[in-house]
């Protein structure tokens, strides 16, 4: 949704609530709950960006704490809860992990929330990805120390089959209603990660941990949490919206399968990194953007690093036996921003007790990030990394397959006759198509502990995955869904890159072969891998070794990869059965021996300008509206418009805030990029 129609939407729903209860207050009492959430924070307590070393207004938890006051002055009756991918993703998080709670008794994330009196805390995904050993620190501190109640519902100890962590939790909480009269009520939270964390994080699970499916398992707690006494139950879904599916279905976004279960009064969920309510999911049946609902059930999902804060106003009312319970009809949820990203402006500053709290934690990681590894001989600037080769993604793929090529040699003659590649994806180009300053933009020159987590921002670890030439073509197809198909016969406005449905860090760009995409064609695969049966479908042209040799579908080739991607089994050629070495180094860890060692020999690392992949030109492109988007700041600009392999033609900003230019896909120009890239 756009901005401005956020706003009108949460000025309409405060109004809507207030003049609701002034109404019904010459008749029964009631009581407003207002329920407040974050979710996705991923490291970005405050507002810094660390990568850059420089203040950012768009995110961070010091700017949303200042939201955070402001909702709770506008009511009486209000509690705070936190979704989860809170501990992984930014710096601070690297930091963190490194110092292991030698500077710090309470991790930085449940220091803030201990400032800031969360209710409860849920648990996303990412919290898993540093080991279970370290997130039982984490959560073990956070409840002792910080008063903070860290819930899971569906993950269960391998060994005895109990709930891992504690399920739900039911909290007295007291309360005014609309006549000024005090009340308890007792307000049951119960939290939820994506069951596919035993794929994308098996290597440090499996054998410990087990997970259930999130609708089977509210349905198993939600009955039971009411007969403890539960008036009103908040579900806190690490989850996105999803399709309609069974309830013992384990795919990891279930909010509208969850909305159905009986007993659940709001559910305030994340993952997406998404806004709900908003404009993006009018269509979705079931889905009430105006009045911020689900299947009835008031919902909302505020973005991703504090860029949002969400909000479910409740409404209770008390039945003919006087119990108190929700009354939906009266209900509504909505978000508020932090930053008006259109016009690049700050909605609000930061909390200053909050930045207080965490000032030293800021100035450690400020010393962490800026610690020097190495030196670069070439810009990284992620600018274009959806329309040609990227650097920042080739010296990933570079350091990757040199780390494969190491470990094949040491196993002999096992893996002689097998092919050697690499692929990896640009992991930031403007997140959802909602953060213009997300764009890899590392300088030649000193290469720092920052810009390695600026260059891989995930803490994979190192994966080897065995496949054929058919399963690498197959993956290689999957990765085009990046492209919307474009219409060589209309000359009406076509947008070329597909942010909808598809996220950038599925486009996988393969390094140790060369190959065209022909966006002329239909995908062959949906945005989950799934094949489309389209006739005629397949964009992959002319698959080639870097000798020149044709890629065959017996081929036998080992892939250099993450254990996300290597686990996931979402592409051809991956699953367990596929990996044949799991390493215990961190993707970012590589990178810094890589970069370490080059320079040690006196040279700074350089990035193999060959470019591996491009568009198949269209004959008659100049005559096509094709439009693209990049980063709008000055600096992106002048080199986007220099470097491009594609002749481009600068327009206006879209309503994100992105910089769009019109691309002509006819005239493929790559020495531009080789020529003009360390400029």
């Amino acid at each position: 949704m756009k901005l401005a129609a956020t706003l009108k939407l949460a000025k309409l729903s405060s109004a809507f609530v207030v003049l609701g209860l002034a109404n019904m207050a010459l008749a029964n009492p009631t009581i407003q709950l207002r329920v407040i959430e974050t979710t996705d924070i991923h490291a970005y307590y405050t507002a810094y960006d660390y990568f850059k070393d420089a203040p950012v207004q768009n995110y961070g938890l010091t700017r949303t704490a200042t939201l955070i006051k402001q909702a709770r002055a506008e009511v009486p009756n209000y509690v705070l809860v936190d979704n989860g991918d809170l501990i992984q993703g930014g710096i601070i998080g690297n930091w963190a992990l490194n110092d292991n709670f030698q500077s710090y008794q309470i991790h930085p994330a449940y220091q803030a929330f201990q400032y800031l009196k969360y209710d409860v805390s849920n648990l996303g995904n990412h919290e898993f990805n540093f080991g279970l050993p370290y997130l039982n620190k984490v959560v073990e501190t956070a409840q002792t120390l910080a008063q903070v109640p860290v819930i899971n519902a569906n993950v269960y100890d391998a060994k005895t089959g109990k709930n891992y962590f504690t399920p739900y939790v039911i909290q007295d909480k007291e309360v005014v209603d609309s006549e000024g009269n005090k009340h308890t009520i007792k307000v049951g939270y119960i939290g939820f990660t994506p069951p596919t964390i035993m794929q994308w994080d098996a290597d440090k699970l499996v054998g410990h941990v087990t997970t259930a499916p999130i609708v089977e398992t509210a349905q198993k707690f939600i009955p039971e949490m009411k007969a403890k006494g539960a008036q009103v139950i908040i579900a806190i879904p690490h989850s996105g919206i999803g399709v309609v599916s069974p309830s013992n279905s384990l795919y990891e976004n279930q909010v509208i399968n969850l909305t159905k279960v009986p007993g659940i009064d709001a559910v305030v969920f994340g993952h997406s990194h998404a806004v709900y309510p908003s404009a993006e999911f009018k269509d979705v049946k079931g889905a009430d953007i105006e009045r911020g609902l689900i299947n009835g059930v008031p919902s909302v999902m505020p973005g991703r690093w504090g860029d949002h804060l969400g909000i479910v106003d409740l409404v209770l009312v008390q039945d003919e036996q006087g119990n108190w319970k929700v009354d939906s009809n009266k209900s509504v949820a909505f978000t508020r921003a932090i930053y008006d990203g259109k016009n690049r402006k700050a909605l609000v500053e930061e909390d200053p007790g909050l930045v207080a709290v965490l000032e030293n934690t800021h100035k450690a990681t400020r010393e962490y990030a800026n610690a020097p590894i190495g030196q670069l001989s070439n810009n990284l600037y992620g600018y274009l990394a959806l329309t040609q080769d990227d650097y920042a993604v080739k010296l990933v793929n570079q350091v990757q397959l040199a780390t494969l090529q190491k470990w094949a040699g040491e196993q002999g003659n096992t893996y002689q006759n097998y092919r050697l590649l690499s692929t990896q994806a640009p992991f930031k180009y403007g997140e959802r198509h909602n953060d213009v300053t997300n764009f890899v933009a590392v300088d030649k020159g000193t290469f720092a502990l920052r810009n390695v987590s600026d260059v891989y921002v995930y803490p994979n670890t190192f994966n080897v995955v065995k496949l054929t030439g058919a399963e690498l073509k197959g993956w290689l197809e999957c990765a085009t869904g990046q492209f919307n198909q474009i219409d060589p016969n209309n000359t009406e406005r076509q947008d070329l890159i597909n942010y909808q449905t598809y996220r950038t860090y599925n486009y996988d760009v393969f390094y140790g072969v060369t190959y065209q995409i022909d966006v002329t064609k239909p995908a062959k695969y949906t945005s989950t891998c799934k094949p489309t049966g389209v006739e005629g479908a397949g964009r992959i042209v002319n698959l080639k070794y870097t000798d020149g040799s044709e890629v065959k579908d017996s081929d036998n080739i080992l892939v250099a990869t993450n254990n996300y991607r290597a686990n996931g089994g979402r592409m051809p050629g991956t699953g367990a059965d596929h990996i044949v070495y799991a390493g215990l180094s961190t993707s970012q860890e590589i990178i810094m021996d890589y970069v370490s060692e080059i320079s040690k020999q006196g040279t700074p690392v350089s990035i193999d300008t060959n470019p591996s992949w491009s568009f198949l030109p269209i004959p008659n492109g100049e005559q096509l509206n094709v439009v693209i988007y990049s980063a709008p700041d000055d600096k992106a600009v002048n080199w986007t418009l220099q470097n491009s392999v594609w002749p481009l033609t600068k327009l206006g900003l879209d309503n994100a805030g992105f910089q769009e230019y019109r691309i002509d896909l006819s005239k493929y120009q790559p020495q531009n990029l080789i020529n003009n890239h360390n400029k």
